[in-house]
């Protein structure tokens, strides 16, 4: 472990950058929280409250289910080169052609 003092000193000099609230702002800030959860919220507020979250998941649920569709459909479209079971097989042999003889493989 080093003896190197770097972030006492960085403190010490961090230290007049530091912010304290004084008592004045402190009674200010919490008498206008006091008011805001004191007053009724209106028909808007509740509404707009409720239907912001229902419509970010619906809007999730939307686009999770067209991602689903769109990802169903590329994947069953029969033009796709997907392998199939005869392909992979071991009946079917590989031809390699290299400096002009031929060579079959069977895998």
């Amino acid at each position: 472990m080093s003896e190197d003092r770097f972030f006492d000193r960085l403190r010490e000099d961090a230290r007049p950058l530091r912010f304290e609230p004084d008592e004045f702002m402190t009674t200010r800030v919490a008498a206008r929280i006091r008011e805001r959860l004191q007053t009724p919220a209106t028909a808007s507020q509740v509404l707009a409250r409720w239907f912001r979250p229902l419509a970010a998941s619906l809007s999730a649920l939307a686009l999770a289910a067209t991602l689903g569709i769109v990802w169903i459909d590329r994947s069953s479209t029969p033009d796709t080169q997907q392998p199939t079971v005869e392909s992979l097989s071991a009946t079917n042999t590989i031809e390699i052609s290299a400096g002009g003889d031929v060579y079959r493989v069977n895998p």
